[in-house]
């Protein structure tokens, strides 16, 4: 959690690549103890399973020092004393209100991840298993799309909103999903054509190359979509819009994929309860471009409040 939190401090004062530093910094620390640990290498004792434990717990506690020595040291940026850690119902608010989507995110993720697994379970192991590999599998390929766009998009929109800046604001989003939808076309195209052979990386068992296959195909065919909406949550989070944010959250990943799933598994088999997933992605694009075209004519171009100098360098 003080990684976490520091983190987004570090983010909110521009400074992103200290967050890279301490997550890099904390993951060497896992990867050199891990083996030392359970294996009982160069002399560390052999715990097993409650090695690989305690080489996670080290590397967190490293990367949480090492952010708090940058941010109490000074070098994010920001100079805190402990009478500034006050409790303020104000700030707190704005907190939770900016925050609540990406906790009702994580909430339905797991909500809808069981209820996958009830309704494939159904179907045999094969079905569930191939689910849960096409799942991995599209989370790495996200992790080189959208994470880190989103993560430096919502300040930009932040400052941009706060600074009445609406024209700036709108052309961040506009360029973070273009970007982000071009470039997962562009995986798609690779991917689809390579699918066998990526899903054969983790499994020789015909059924579940069969099956893993189609799910994978069937989730990253709908990733050019999926990422502007992406973006779209991100730019609401930065306007202080958490309700509208959170209602696109919800209706991509709970409210129209469920019932997908529950119609498509009964009527057509495990084959048509991989596509609840990609109909949902398509039907929450228009739930999106309505809660984003409302803010945009709340909060037009032609808004934008003129910087002081640009004013004066206009009457002058």
């Amino acid at each position: 959690m003080s990684v976490m939190t520091l983190s987004g401090l570090f983010r909110g004062a521009a400074n992103t690549v200290l967050p890279m530093v301490v997550m890099i910094v904390s993951a060497v620390i896992n990867a050199i103890l891990a083996p030392l640990l359970i294996f009982g290498w160069w002399g560390f004792p052999a715990l097993g399973m409650q090695g690989a434990g305690l080489a996670t717990a080290c590397a967190q506690f490293g990367g949480a020092a090492l952010a708090s020595v940058c941010l109490w040291g000074g070098k994010a940026g920001y100079r805190i004393a402990l009478r500034h850690l006050r409790l303020r119902t104000g700030i707190l608010a704005d907190i939770g209100r900016v925050g609540l989507p990406a906790a009702a995110q994580g909430c339905v993720s797991s909500v809808v991840g069981l209820t996958f697994n009830t309704v494939l379970a159904g179907f045999g192991t094969q079905a569930v298993a191939a689910q849960g590999l096409a799942l991995r599998i599209m989370m790495l390929i996200i992790s080189f799309i959208g994470g880190g766009v989103y993560q430096g998009l919502l300040p930009i929109v932040a400052y941009n909103f706060g600074a009445q800046n609406y024209r700036r604001m709108w052309r961040a989003y506009r360029a973070a999903a273009m970007g982000t939808s071009a470039i997962a076309v562009g995986l798609a195209a690779l991917t689809i054509s390579l699918t066998p052979q990526i899903v054969g990386l983790f499994t020789r068992d015909p059924e579940l190359m069969r099956l893993g296959v189609l799910a994978f195909r069937l989730r990253i065919i709908t990733l050019f979509i999926v990422e502007p909406q992406m973006m779209g949550v991100a730019s609401l989070q930065g306007m202080g819009r958490g309700l509208q944010a959170m209602m696109v959250t919800m209706v991509q990943q709970a409210l129209l994929v469920v019932p997908a799933l529950l119609l498509l598994a009964h009527f057509g088999g495990v084959l048509w309860a991989y596509g609840a997933q990609p109909i949902a992605d398509v039907l929450a694009v228009f739930v999106t471009a309505t809660i984003l075209v409302a803010a945009y004519r709340k909060y037009p171009p032609a808004a934008t409040v003129r910087p002081a100098d640009e004013v004066a360098a206009a009457s002058g």
